[in-house]
């Protein structure tokens, strides 16, 4: 009995994103031999966290077939806020609850205009981009918010020998995944992805699904500006610029269709490790960091049109 072989799609989904991981490793390391030292390695993926965090959102927006482009000013706007009230009260679980209710507020309003009024996501979430970045930086006059106390541990702090962040995000990783693939959620999610109007025939509420696929996305770029502001220790209003497109591309090169329905929490974990290697090397090589932009924007336009090349291949 023969066995089964892979199509090209499968492949693609399967062990697209890790075999460019493996060989992106690789050369980094033959072109700098302190690439691969263990200190470099956590220090990529701690600087890297607020990436992954905010992928794992975008990851859920695109599996419906929308996109989100709010998530660096949503972290910002949600993450100045939550600095404010640690500066206020010094109480850093309150800061970071106002960090996430914010976030999850700015992405219930996307899910529910888009929904409701039949907005194109990107025109929505573009608009809400606008709005928050341009709210942040008038309420802190754009100026940074300092003495922000335990508030750090958020973004340097540890647990034992481990960075806090990794493990923040490590638990938002297992979180998503379970929800993706073992409750009747994640499995709306796809169908949603897969063909709305067929999921609304089997009577699955697909405006509610959007709705929370945007609020879960809102909450966890809340969960990365509380990260991000951590990390650098102080409320910056003009804070994750670009993060949106990072946490896209990572979730593209992941495996996750634009055209939703396909995608797993495997390939956006290395995703996320893809981009935050890519950005180390380059900063390594000291790359200037407008070409950096321009690499970027390269390999999101890459990874779509794999992505509709492979699968159109395998259609046919």
């Amino acid at each position: 009995m023969s066995k089964k072989r892979l199509s090209i799609v499968e492949i693609y989904e399967k062990f697209g994103i890790f075999i460019i991981l493996a060989v992106t490793m690789i050369i980094s390391a033959v072109i700098s031999p302190a690439f691969l030292s263990a200190s470099n390695i956590m220090n990529v993926i701690r600087q890297n966290v607020t990436i992954g965090i905010v992928a794992c959102g975008a990851q859920l927006v695109l599996l419906c077939g929308e996109v989100d482009l709010s998530p660096g000013s949503v972290a910002a706007f949600a993450g100045c806020f939550a600095a404010m009230v640690q500066t206020a009260s010094g109480n850093m679980i309150l800061a970071l609850l106002t960090g996430l209710v914010i976030g999850a507020a700015l992405g219930f309003v996307n899910g529910m205009i888009i929904t409701k009024c039949g907005i194109p996501s990107f025109i929505m979430t573009l608009a809400t981009q606008q709005a928050a970045r341009g709210a942040i930086l008038m309420i802190t006059k754009a100026r940074p918010i300092s003495k922000l106390g335990n508030f750090t541990w958020f973004g340097q702090g540890r647990v034992g020998p481990v960075p806090a962040p990794i493990i923040i995000w490590i638990v938002i990783l297992i979180l998503v995944g379970f929800m993706l693939n073992k409750m009747r959620f994640g499995r709306h999610i796809y169908a949603v992805g897969g063909n709305k109007t067929a999921a609304k025939a089997s009577g699955i509420k697909v405006n509610a699904v959007v709705t929370r696929c945007f609020t879960i996305a809102g909450l966890l770029s809340g969960l990365g500006g509380v990260v991000l502001m951590g990390r650098v220790n102080s409320g910056q209003p003009t804070g994750g610029e670009q993060l949106e497109f990072d946490a896209i591309t990572a979730v593209i090169i992941g495996g996750t269709s634009m055209n939703g329905g396909i995608g797993n929490i495997h390939g956006t974990i290395a995703g996320a490790l893809f981009v935050g290697f890519l950005i180390n090397i380059m900063t390594l090589l000291n790359v200037s960091a407008y070409f950096q932009q321009i690499v970027k924007g390269v390999i999101i336009a890459l990874a779509v049109i794999i992505d509709v090349k492979v699968r159109n291949n395998g259609k046919r």
